[in-house]
């Protein structure tokens, strides 16, 4: 599995000449398997950082998109609107996320196109896109085959046949196994709006990769996201402020993480890797990489747990 950082900024796209480095997209991260089909691409958030991953996708001859959103925020929605994908009537079009209030993707998207906002009307793009609206996510597990495609079943289902070692079925009388998959699983996130992590599981390799955005600091880890999150490979996590700009900054219920948050994660899940994302704009280099040597300076005599600060255009392997 290899993991391509195309946007790492939150809240707003920024660019200034102290920020070279890090980066000014917006989130936008893609993941890569031997898993998918030829052609099928997976990306975790559209914000500005969509638009070269859909410009290298294209690139790559890409056939169907699969984007999954953790909420539906501007800075997670708006490269879509101005990349090519979504005019493309010939590119199949996955759209996942959860409802929130009266709005799943497609009626958000129905609403951040209408006129005056946007200059191409919902209506005038949507025939070739299907929208997956995910009411209660932890409760869905998405998989997508090399051969069988994508198909979403009820976790309870999904955990039997796993335990019974019984192959998934795709549809159309196909099953396959379930170690050739891509297994997608999602987790709700502490944030002011209905926002999801997903955890891609690898299963040819036992790669696992967890997207852990626009996560308020918990006083309490809840057993189920320790569950979540244990086992991941890699842990892209929302580390956005500082201990003492949560603490003191007024920052407290913004929904965003810390070194210490990161940390704490960490020595309750086993993690070893955690990269830091969802960069505040105001963040040049110098104090993203200062949120990583805050990190780092708790950790204890013997701790092997690896802090970075993402980047756009990294790639991580798993």
């Amino acid at each position: 599995m290899e993991v391509i950082a195309w946007g790492t900024r939150g809240s707003l796209p920024v660019a200034n000449p102290g920020m070279v480095q890090t980066g000014g997209n917006t989130t936008c991260y893609e993941v890569r398997s031997t898993c998918l089909p030829p052609g099928v691409h997976v990306v975790v958030d559209g914000g500005t950082g969509f638009l070269p991953f859909a410009t290298e996708a294209l690139r790559l001859k890409m056939t169907e998109l699969h984007l999954f959103h953790t909420h539906y925020h501007h800075d997670h929605t708006q490269g879509v609107l101005i990349a090519p994908p979504i005019f493309m009537q010939q590119l199949g079009m996955h759209i996942y996320g959860t409802k929130d209030r009266s709005f799943g993707p497609k009626q958000v998207y129905e609403r951040i196109m209408e006129p005056p906002f946007h200059p191409v009307s919902f209506g005038a793009i949507a025939q070739h896109i299907c929208f997956h609206s995910i009411e209660i996510p932890p409760t869905r597990v998405i998989l997508i085959h090399p051969i069988g495609g994508q198909h979403i079943l009820e976790k309870e289902r999904f955990l039997h046949l796993q335990t019974e070692k019984k192959q998934i079925p795709f549809g159309h009388g196909q099953a396959y196994p379930l170690d050739e998959c891509l297994v997608i699983l999602m987790h709700w996130t502490e944030h002011p709006e209905r926002t999801i992590t997903f955890r891609f599981e690898e299963r040819s390799t036992g790669s696992v990769f967890v997207l852990l955005t626009d996560e308020e600091v918990r006083a309490g880890l809840p057993t189920s996201l320790i569950e979540f999150l244990t086992g991941a490979s890699l842990l892209i996590q929302d580390v956005q402020y500082s201990q003492e700009e949560y603490e003191r900054g007024g920052k407290a219920g913004f929904g965003h993480g810390t070194p210490e948050y990161a940390v704490r994660l960490a020595r309750a899940t086993g993690i070893e890797r955690i990269g830091f994302t969802h960069h505040d704009p105001h963040s040049a280099d110098d104090r993203v990489s200062a949120l990583v040597t805050e990190g780092q300076a708790l950790l204890k005599i013997g701790e092997t747990l690896e802090l970075f600060a993402c980047k756009d255009y990294d790639r991580y392997e798993i």
